[in-house]
């Protein structure tokens, strides 16, 4: 009896070992460890809240990314459809009327999910690749977004700084400041971010994400509308985006039609670096937390290691492309080991 326990452990653990995620973990223990060295107030409790503060947005904008290469897509659009929404938020919404901010919020949900089912139909329904459809509406969203907020301004309600900082707020009482300093708000949008998913995932549309990422003629012989599948992914994608603008809006009390950038290839490197195939079907949302983690996690070591501005870039990418190459090459060692198995 006890041999038979002991060699069921012992499989459990083989086949947790095998997982690729496995070498994302490694990889963001050592980051984490390298951190914490050059950072001495690293696990201290006003760097862990300012740290989530500056790492969520990405976080949130990979989780969505994730979805949608996991269905087999990718979104170039994802920075101007962030910017869009904060310049949505801030054109609603009136400093002196505090209902406006519910419905900025309300705006900003239909426009979110426009911009899902735009890049769903594209995608989806017109069957154009994912890279051009998304590259040509990042221009729409961009020019809407300009249109909107043509320099970086606008205003928001004060309540609105909550998604940001609840201890901002002039009248916070003491107990909701103290709750924003162990649990910051942009924990809880994350948070929320992952029990959408848990819920999407658990669902028929969840399931076939990774179908139709994994072959859609496989798919859609099976009976599967592949192409509902993939804009429910993209519209996924937006809400996730959503939340990232609440957060934006919070923090600046202002919206920009440029802020949004440079997170766009950010978010796919953090997705990939989490261990999400760009092949599509393959990959874990929880893991490309991980992934969006690591991606932080280089930018603060590279700026506690005293590196010059001029070769930030360049150590930046050498440290992003290491990450992934090591956890290719973990997953290429484990089928290499499986594919052994099955021979003998």
């Amino acid at each position: 009896m006890g041999s038979a326990i002991a060699g069921a452990r012992g499989a459990t653990l083989k086949k947790y070992l095998a997982r690729p995620e496995l070498s994302v973990l490694v990889i963001l223990v050592v980051m984490l460890v390298m951190a914490a060295t050059l950072q001495d107030n690293f696990f201290q409790s006003r760097s862990i809240v300012r740290n989530i503060n500056a790492f969520a947005p990405l976080i949130l904008l990979t989780m969505g990314q994730a979805v949608v290469i996991i269905s087999g897509g990718i979104d170039l659009s994802t920075g101007s459809a962030l910017s869009l929404l904060t310049c949505v938020l801030t054109s609603v919404m009136k400093h002196d009327n505090g209902v406006t901010g519910v419905y900025a919020i309300a705006i900003a949900l239909v426009v979110a999910a426009a911009i899902g089912i735009v890049n769903g139909i594209g995608i989806g329904y017109l069957r154009i690749p994912p890279v051009i459809v998304t590259f040509a509406t990042s221009f729409i969203w961009l020019g809407a977004a300009l249109f909107l907020r043509p320099t970086p301004g606008g205003e928001s309600v004060p309540w609105f700084k909550w998604f940001y900082d609840v201890g901002a707020l002039p009248h916070a009482p003491g107990a909701a400041k103290w709750i924003s300093s162990i649990l910051p708000p942009a924990l809880w949008l994350i948070i929320i971010g992952v029990v959408f998913w848990a819920f999407i995932r658990r669902t028929k549309a969840g399931r076939y994400f990774y179908a139709v990422g994994s072959n859609n003629d496989s798919a859609f012989e099976s009976g599967i509308n592949t192409a509902r599948v993939q804009m429910y992914a993209c519209v996924t994608n937006s809400m996730f985006l959503l939340l990232a603008a609440l957060f934006f809006v919070g923090q600046n009390q202002s919206g920009d039609a440029r802020m949004g950038d440079p997170l766009t290839l950010k978010a796919i490197a953090a997705a990939v670096v989490g261990g999400i195939a760009l092949s599509g079907g393959r990959g874990s949302v929880y893991f490309a937390i991980a992934g969006a983690l690591i991606l932080s996690l280089v930018n603060k070591i590279i700026f506690f290691a005293n590196i010059p501005y001029a070769y930030q870039t360049l150590v930046g990418g050498v440290i992003v492309i290491a990450a992934i190459a090591s956890s290719q090459a973990y997953t290429l060692y484990r089928r290499r080991g499986a594919s052994r198995l099955k021979g003998r």
